[in-house]
């Protein structure tokens, strides 16, 4: 029987086989763009789309398909030239070659965002050079991914927001964005901004120069994970005003006006970096008394507030005590639910002893905002006072 099928055919073919392969998601349709095609059906590179807008239109919207879009590098840019927020509502995959071979605008005059994505979409190796008001991409879905992508504000000159999750129809669960630079504009531009998305993953992001690092709202914004985060010289890096339980682990702040402006207080902090300001509490001589029981080796009746609950993540660096008399003392300190470091000391024979401590009792554990320390003393005969202060270093 005669080969029915040409050779360019099967070419064709082969390369949209090995595309879908390494892609590492299964596709049900692979189009290209170039800005070298011809632009007639984007089934090759030679007759491939000359628009990103061209093949997401041209893409099946069928909630069982996914398309992979490759996109060629550019010398210049992509321009998406569409009015308001571009939207699009099928399944796709755009795929570049590196991050930094094709940015992504758009110059519309009457534009607001580059590109918006109901459906199931993952970005991959682009760059999102956002101008004037315009914010960056936007995801409606649950399940968005964004890898390998640099974001680029500089340009801007009113506020928006370079990664928008947009939970507004409905909480989004299950995102990942991985391995992004975001470049920002210190007046202008918020990284990333979190309405309504949960249990998301958020890994090896890098943001500079912004009015806002990451923007969490909404009361349902919940249980998300910030993994390996880098935000440097700009006016806030993390605006948490809503949601719960975030976690935070491997962050490091520098050159920020400030770096944390929380609203809510339940979050998990593991390993914060930076250059912060450590102070003693109460900023004078005089200390807090906290007084002993008056039976022997018996604690406070209740414990005193050392240092009043704040508006930043904090930790406890060092206790400093004076005991006023020539016997042993105890301090514990206490942030109203669980007591985390006892310290023993004793008197001098001739007036009083302070003994300081400049580390942490043996963890490094962030208290959130909104709470108090407190403390309670005990000594071996009873009816004594020791003097407390603490050395205290916020987020």
């Amino acid at each position: 029987m005669a080969d029915s099928v040409g050779r360019t055919d099967r070419i064709d073919l082969a390369l949209d086989a090995a595309s879908m392969s390494t892609s590492g998601h299964t596709c049900t349709a692979v189009l290209r763009v170039s800005p070298d095609g011809t632009g007639s059906d984007g089934k090759t590179w030679a007759t491939a789309y000359t628009t990103i807008q061209a093949a997401l239109t041209a893409a099946s919207t069928d909630a069982n398909d996914c398309t992979l879009i490759q996109i060629a590098p550019h010398a210049t840019f992509y321009d998406i030239n569409t009015t308001g927020d571009p939207t699009w509502t099928g399944n796709y995959i755009l795929q570049g070659t590196h991050r930094l071979w094709a940015s992504v605008k758009n110059t519309h005059g009457s534009a607001t965002a580059i590109m918006k994505f109901t459906g199931k979409v993952e970005l991959w190796d682009l760059t999102i050079a956002q101008t004037d008001a315009v914010d960056g991409v936007i995801f409606t879905k649950s399940g968005f991914r964004l890898n390998h992508c640099e974001f680029d504000s500089t340009a801007c000159t009113g506020a928006q927001n370079s990664i928008w999750i947009d939970g507004t129809g409905g909480t989004i669960l299950g995102g990942i964005v991985h391995d992004i630079h975001i470049h920002g504009h210190v007046t202008h531009t918020t990284g990333v901004y979190l309405n309504n998305v949960a249990e998301s993953y958020f890994e090896d992001i890098h943001i500079d120069v912004v009015l806002k690092g990451i923007q969490i709202i909404h009361a349902d914004s919940d249980n998300n994970n910030f993994h390996r985060l880098v935000i440097g010289d700009s006016a806030l890096g993390l605006d948490l005003d809503a949601g719960n339980e975030q976690h935070f682990t491997d962050v490091t702040f520098h050159h920020n006006t400030r770096n944390v402006d929380d609203e809510v207080g339940d979050h998990v902090w593991v390993n914060i970096q930076g250059a912060f300001l450590s102070t003693i509490t109460p900023d004078d001589f005089t200390g807090v008394a906290v007084a002993t029981a008056a039976g022997a080796d018996t604690w406070t009746a209740a414990p005193v507030q050392i240092r009043a609950a704040g508006d930043n993540p904090f930790r406890v660096l060092g206790l400093n005590v004076e005991a006023d008399d020539t016997e042993k003392f105890r301090v514990r300190l206490t942030d109203g639910t669980t007591y985390f470091r006892d310290t023993e000391l004793e008197g001098a024979a001739n007036a009083v002893k302070r003994e300081s401590s400049n580390k942490p009792g043996g963890t490094e554990f962030i208290f959130n905002k909104g709470v108090a320390i407190s403390a309670e003393s005990k000594s071996e005969s009873g009816s004594n006072t020791a003097t407390v202060w603490l050395e205290i270093q916020e987020i």
